[in-house]
């Protein structure tokens, strides 16, 4: 490898004041925070108190033959009862866990010569899956009952957060040219985002028009992990816009871990407080 690809290999951000050292411990204790809240979660799964159970359908056609006359018409059927609030919740933290513990040991190399391109892709792959996880959850809280809908809600959430990696790995070559940054991922990611916001909105509108009780807890993991799941969006402008502090992409990158933190710890507490509530 000559000079010049060891330089574009070795840095393509700004040095920054945060050590690759102190990352690494960073990642070590965020892994441990998630390892501990998610084994916590899961024992609290199989506590008879939590109640709290919902039955998942599938809505296919079925076909009435007359007489009197022909009808197509959907069919609701029960695909499975979803019961293990506990193994869920605690699922995300647990890979959230897992990401943290590998960028911090074995993937550490990896994890370092990515970062100083301006590239984390274990955060990406880690967000593909817990996250669309956690919106599956809220989705279900809300009344989205239908199996395929939950499906096509988690697969594109998940795309969004792959959009996320495209713009990282995309304007890789944007910083080695000298060139703009390129936004056409992160409004993909945008649009692909949106969507099962939109379909969980409209179920809550649904459900206060027809005079349904919402309990507490539901309205604040709606409106806290909206916010959430928009501040990563921000984060990324913020970095790619070089404002202030987030000239710095490592200081993006632990904001990034923050929020992760965060918006995961809230929506796994309140899960859990608003279940054992006793109204």
């Amino acid at each position: 490898m000559n000079s010049a690809e060891k330089s574009r290999e070795e840095w393509l951000i700004p040095e920054s004041p945060i050590t690759f050292d102190y990352l690494k411990k960073f990642n070590r204790n965020m892994g441990i925070l998630h390892l501990i809240q998610g084994l916590l979660m899961v024992f609290l799964g199989f506590l008879p108190q939590l109640a709290f159970s919902s039955d998942i359908y599938t809505f296919y056609l079925q076909f009435i033959p007359p007489p009197p006359e022909f009808i197509i018409e959907p069919n609701p059927t029960v695909l499975f009862t979803f019961t293990a609030l506990g193994a869920l919740v605690g699922s995300f933290l647990l890979m959230s866990a897992i990401a943290h513990l590998l960028i911090a040991y074995p993937l550490n190399k990896s994890y370092v010569r990515n970062l100083k391109r301006g590239i984390n892709k274990v955060r990406w792959f880690e967000y593909a899956f817990s996250s669309s996880v956690m919106i599956v959850l809220i989705a279900i809280f809300f009344g989205v009952w239908d199996f395929w809908t939950l499906f096509m809600i988690f697969i594109s959430n998940a795309l969004m957060n792959m959009f996320g990696l495209m713009m990282e790995l995309y304007n890789v070559y944007t910083r080695e040219k000298g060139e703009k940054v390129k936004w056409t991922p992160y409004y993909l990611g945008v649009v692909a985002g949106a969507v099962p916001w939109i379909v969980i909105t409209s179920y809550f509108i649904n459900t206060s028009v027809i005079g349904g009780e919402i309990p507490l807890f539901v309205y604040l993991i709606y409106g806290i992990e909206l916010i959430f799941f928009n501040t990563f969006a921000i984060n990324m402008i913020l970095q790619y816009k070089g404002v202030g502090k987030w000239r710095d992409y490592l200081y993006g990158e632990r904001v990034y871990q923050l929020l992760s933190l965060v918006s995961k710890t809230f929506l796994a507490w309140l899960v859990f407080a608003g279940v054992f509530s006793p109204t």
